[in-house]
């Protein structure tokens, strides 16, 4: 008999951990015999309209709107939780993503005999809410994360935690890839995020103005800024710059496999530090050279000079970003070490096959 899996995602595709973190493998349960269903918690459109609201909605939701939407959200999670319940009876496994409700995961607990699995990233115990989150992890039956950091907190609760690491899909960067000769005439140095997370972009604002004072060369691309950017990006003088505001899965790809240079600032608080290395293995898999903040699991992952560039203060960011602009030879081969490693280690499958371990032990530990 096919063992049945739930997997409960936060909001779907409508988050990126939604993809990233579970519906990525959908395939892969039904090659391996599972039976899975993916369901969501709250309501994807609510959380697309409250997270990017189109132009014509803007005003409006400064005038209230948001707050109407948010107690709608709330009404719509508190039904589909009772419904989750009722329907996890009918499963093996519940792998839960990014759901972090006590409340909700109690009741999964009373409710079913499922083996539960939280997935999670990110510092969810910060702002005061560690002693619900350990209420989540006293809950569940095994926990996994995508980085060492998140999962040291883990075991003070919950000693049973896999790390599994995000997966940039270089599968589908293949797909697309093309030979690309390089274009002295512009070098592009790439970012790609959220309006939430555009406030890094201020670590390397004075770096961004003496280079392209330096050189007439470079454009910054910046990706997934959200429309009303102008309100959070540092006020440039000399950067030559262009915005996308949303993207998809495809619009991502395209975007980074034009990228010469990704640029992964990450201010030094505790927040960034359990972000994990997504977006760097993201510019890797598209074929662009790679410079981090020294923060967090980039540390483990950046072999400086081989398969990237660490960068920590103000001076280090002009220096290694000016490298790989003026050498063309060095800023392949980083490039062509970080694509390699990616391929090795950051595999949709590698990923799945540890998770599986998780999701059922008794199966992973059968000959």
């Amino acid at each position: 008999m096919k063992r049945r899996i739930l997997v409960i995602l936060e909001a779907g595709r409508a988050m990126p951990s939604g993809m990233t973190r579970g519906w990525i493998y959908r395939e892969y349960f039904q090659n391996a015999g599972y039976k899975v269903r993916f369901v969501h918690r709250c309501s994807p459109t609510l959380c697309t309209l409250m997270g990017t609201p189109p132009a014509y909605l803007r005003l409006l939701m400064n005038a209230g709107l948001r707050w109407l939407l948010s107690r709608i959200q709330n009404l719509y999670c508190r039904v589909s939780e009772r419904v989750l319940v009722r329907l996890a009876k009918r499963y093996d496994v519940v792998y839960m993503s990014k759901i972090t409700s006590d409340v909700f995961v109690e009741r999964l607990k009373k409710g079913t005999a499922a083996r539960l699995v939280l997935d999670f990233g990110d510092a969810v115990w910060l702002r005061g809410k560690s002693a619900a989150f350990d209420k989540v992890l006293q809950c569940v039956d095994a926990v996994t994360t995508d980085n060492e950091i998140t999962a040291e907190y883990v075991r003070r609760v919950k000693s049973s935690c896999a790390i599994i690491p995000d997966c940039p899909q270089v599968e589908l960067f293949d797909q697309r890839r093309t030979k690309r000769d390089p274009d002295p005439a512009t070098i592009t140095l790439g970012w790609i995020g959220s309006p939430s997370t555009l406030h890094n972009l201020y670590l390397i604002w004075e770096p961004l103005e003496k280079l392209f004072a330096r050189h007439d060369n470079l454009h910054l691309r910046l990706v997934g800024t959200g429309p009303d950017f102008s309100k959070f990006l540092p006020p440039f003088e000399r950067v030559r710059f262009s915005c996308r505001s949303r993207y998809g899965q495809a619009e991502m790809i395209e975007e980074v496999l034009k990228m010469d240079v990704g640029l992964f600032p990450l201010q030094d608080v505790e927040a960034s530090r359990t972000r994990g290395v997504l977006k760097a293995t993201v510019y890797m898999s598209g074929g662009a050279a790679v410079v981090c903040s020294p923060i967090g699991q980039c540390v483990d992952l950046i072999q400086e000079g081989v398969n990237g560039f660490l960068a920590a203060t103000p001076e280090e960011w002009v220096r290694k970003i000016e490298r790989l602009v003026e050498s063309t030879a060095l800023r392949q081969t980083v490039a062509r070490n970080g694509l390699e490693q990616v391929r090795r280690e950051f595999t949709v499958e590698k990923s799945f096959d540890k998770l599986i371990a998780v999701l059922d032990p008794d199966r992973a530990a059968s000959p």
